[in-house]
């Protein structure tokens, strides 16, 4: 049975990879430029170098060509430099195939121990989510933190040392997003005290080694090399006032007037409110592998400040986990209206309407607070 259906969700994955319409000139671009950057020794954050060879292949002046600064850590490009052995438009669908396959993946682990009918509906919720449809098209980056935060839950439930060293690997391809789940799942290890506790750390602490080190492939000095390419892609037209920003610390700071650096402090008094909350809510319980992958998720969400609305497609790991534990009728309906927000938000409001994310964030982070699933071990089994 399970064979049958990963063989039908390979079919899946490659006819839509050679059907559906994938423009490569999106977001994806930025990935492949540093990838065929890298063929041609070129470092990865040589953003003049980069330029200079796109304008050599284009047949134009330097001067006319715009490519952003490689915004990523090293592994992400050392990883997926086999994509510019392509043409660009094969590549891009190559890209869309293996998102796809890294979000059925996901969703397969996270809906492990379901049964079957509640299981699909999740799944189709999880395909469906408008952020993770339009990180899909767009070529967006996010889908192996999604499939990290997956293997974390599936990881510790199961106590399998190399899925968890895995997971942290995968969550720190976009460590804004990801890095918070790391620091809980790492705490949450050395508190266990036991074999899995010392192993399962020491895995994810060598995996992390082994990251820090192979950089040094993609760049000769890169910790340097890659901070200075986030500064000069902060100052890129549109990034530094955050204008397409979806996030809470944003939405008050402009309410207050204010820019990305009034968001920043915004975001710093939230995550010392939140750390606070948990530390004082959860103080002395063992914090369950699925509650710990939703608080990490929701407290990312509410209170990062640079958050675009693709950004959001970890929502579903909160959508999932929360619905193993509902207890109440008006959970479900709180549930139901987080999920239908973006939607309606898009249909009456066009782009304005992704701020409706943020009201989704926050019902989820409610039912999180009340959920039994949370803080209690689960049971959470099979797959």
């Amino acid at each position: 049975m399970k064979l049958a259906l990963g063989v039908l969700a390979l079919v899946v994955v490659l006819g839509a990879a050679a059907l559906l319409p994938v423009r490569p000139y999106l977001d994806f671009q930025v990935i492949y430029h540093a990838d065929l950057g890298l063929l041609r020794g070129i470092s990865l954050y040589d953003h003049a170098g980069q330029a200079k060879m796109i304008a050599e292949l284009a047949g134009v002046p330097a001067s006319q060509v715009f490519i952003l600064p490689f915004p990523y850590p090293p592994w992400y490009a050392l990883s997926t430099f086999w994509l510019a052995r392509l043409p660009i438009n094969l590549a891009a669908r190559a890209w869309f195939g293996l998102n796809l396959l890294l979000l059925f993946l996901s969703l397969w682990l996270l809906t492990a121990g379901q049964k079957a009918a509640k299981r699909a509906a999740l799944f189709a919720g999880g395909l469906l989510w408008l952020p993770v449809l339009g990180s899909l098209f767009v070529g967006q980056y996010g889908f192996p933190v999604l499939l990290g935060a997956a293997l974390v839950v599936y990881g510790l439930r199961r106590e399998h040392t190399i899925l968890v060293a895995l997971a942290a690997a995968l969550l720190m391809y976009k460590p804004h997003l990801g890095g918070m789940v790391v620091v809980l799942a790492a705490n949450q290890l050395a508190r266990r005290r036991d074999i899995f506790g010392r192993n399962g750390l020491l895995a994810m602490l060598s995996a992390g080694a082994i990251m820090f080190g192979t950089g040094y492939l993609a760049s000769p000095h890169w910790p340097s090399d890659y901070v200075g390419s986030l500064i000069a892609f902060k100052d890129v037209g549109g990034v530094s006032q955050c204008t397409q920003c979806v996030s809470l610390s944003m939405a008050i700071a402009r309410v207050a007037g204010d820019g990305l650096q009034g968001a920043v402090w915004v975001s710093v008094i939230a995550a010392v409110l939140c750390c606070g909350w948990l530390i004082l809510r959860w103080r002395g319980v063992t914090l369950a592998p699925s509650g710990l992958v939703v608080t990490g998720t929701l407290v990312t969400l509410l209170a990062s400040p640079y958050l675009l609305n693709y950004d959001y497609m970890l929502l579903v790991i909160p959508f999932v986990e929360l619905a193993r534990g509902m207890r109440s009728r008006m959970e479900w309906v709180g549930m139901t209206l987080a999920y239908a927000l973006p939607f309606i938000g898009l249909a009456l409001m066009g782009v304005s309407g992704n701020n409706l994310l943020i009201l989704s964030v926050c019902i989820l982070s409610a039912i999180a607070a009340r959920s039994p699933t949370v803080a209690a071990r689960d049971s959470g089994t099979g797959g």
